[in-house]
């Protein structure tokens, strides 16, 4: 089964493809399986704009191609499916002078927001193998597959809340949509949920052990597929059921069963209703929001814990950044009630003001560049950041009828 990198390279170029892009003949001899890797492993395949744009020539062919009944998406190497973006190039576009100041950073975000939600809308099959760590912009796109799957390995985390970001890529869509407290805390703990936590949570769909990858795709290719995108769902639905039922290996306890109590009393005084008409009450609930993450840091030092996911979760609210915070609660507020357009409409004006604003490129110095792990946040607790901070982060950058993906 020879594989082929999604772009040629040219002759001059030794480095490897991004993406590797394989098409499996079925035993029918008609049909074939898309495979699609994500081939960076030396950075935990992280996503800059060469890969969306590789990613989106991929998966726009297949679509198209009606001898393509199913495809499966994976990362290369042992650690991860993708741990994120590609922060680095974000860093440097936003320390850029002159003409080349944050002209990656928009091309890249604004990308990786209309390309991802091609993953959405993709209609066939899609399998997508969580092995390892599933972060950020990796997990905006794997989470947007129809069948998600997380090996023994997974760790699947929106940890934007330490670099100064927030989560992104329709983080708001989803991390609103999941069962009262679980979306609060992993937005503003940044903690990583293994496999049983997130196929109890509804994040992913199966539990599989990693060795079964090559036996999956040689069952996939034994499959009696159809035209009826229907029918192959209910085909490739089964076939991992089937395989979820005989998994032996054994998988790491649930971290947030373990402490679902204190993670209630936790967030016990927040209220989980949104407004019915959301467009005119950023005010009033930033306000109301501000309050409720005081409350909220001043219950974390309260609850006495000695399990190490919950403290390495409050941790990572103390030292993250306070107006991300703010920023997660609209999310949670406003998201609930968008529907998947328009969350990728409405992020892609966070995304671009967050590059504007210095909390992002500071955290990404402290974290990534550094490597201090002491960022310099812009307010120093939840309580000092000012409503018009978080409007400001709100504002969009275009006129009515101008936002660039109003025909998305």
């Amino acid at each position: 089964m020879p594989k082929t990198p999604a772009r040629k390279k040219s002759a001059a170029s030794i480095k490897e493809p991004l993406v590797l892009a394989e098409e499996v003949l079925s035993h029918d001899g008609v049909h074939k399986i898309g495979i699609m890797t994500l081939n960076s492993a030396n950075t935990m395949n992280a996503v800059d704009l060469e890969m969306v744009n590789l990613i989106d020539e991929v998966i726009a062919k297949w679509q198209a191609d009606d001898n393509i009944v199913a495809m499966v998406m994976r990362g290369a190497g042992d650690k991860a499916f993708s741990a994120g973006g590609d922060i680095r190039k974000l860093y440097q576009s936003m320390q850029a002078q002159g003409d080349e100041h944050l002209t990656y950073a928009d091309s890249f975000f604004t990308g990786e927001y209309s390309k991802n939600y091609r993953v959405h809308r993709f209609g066939k099959p899609l399998i997508a193998w969580g092995n390892g760590f599933v972060m950020g912009g990796g997990l905006g796109l794997f989470i947007g597959a129809s069948h998600k799957v997380g090996t023994e390995t997974l760790k699947l985390a929106w940890p934007e809340i330490r670099i100064g970001l927030f989560p992104d890529v329709a983080g708001s869509y989803y991390l609103s949509r999941l069962a009262f407290p679980l979306g609060h805390w992993m937005a503003l703990t940044g903690s990583q949920m293994n496999a049983i936590d997130c196929k109890q949570a509804g994040l992913i769909n199966y539990c599989l052990a990693n060795s079964d990858f090559s036996n999956l795709i040689e069952q996939l290719r034994q499959q009696s597929w159809q035209s009826n995108k229907a029918m192959n769902n209910q085909y490739v639905r089964e076939l991992l059921k089937s395989f979820e039922a005989q998994t032996e290996i054994p998988f790491p306890k649930s971290n947030y069963d373990d402490n679902k109590a204190d993670i209630a009393a936790l967030f016990s005084l927040a209220n989980t209703e949104s407004p019915a008409d959301h467009k005119q009450t950023h005010v009033v609930s930033i306000a109301d929001n501000k309050q409720l993450l005081e409350k909220i840091a001043a219950t974390f030092s309260q609850i006495n814990s000695d399990n190490e996911w919950f403290i390495q979760g409050r941790n990572n609210f103390y030292n993250g950044c306070p107006a991300t915070a703010h920023l997660i609660m609209q999310q949670l507020l406003i998201g609930k009630n968008m529907t998947l357009k328009e969350v990728v409409q409405w992020e892609l004006i966070l995304a671009l003001q967050s590059v504007r604003h210095p909390d992002f490129v500071e955290g990404i110095r402290a974290m990534v560049v550094d490597k201090d792990f002491k960022p310099k946040w812009q307010h120093e607790s939840v309580a000092e950041v000012p409503i018009e901070w978080i409007e400001g982060l709100l504002k969009s950058l275009w006129q009515e009828g101008e936002h660039p993906f109003r025909e998305l």
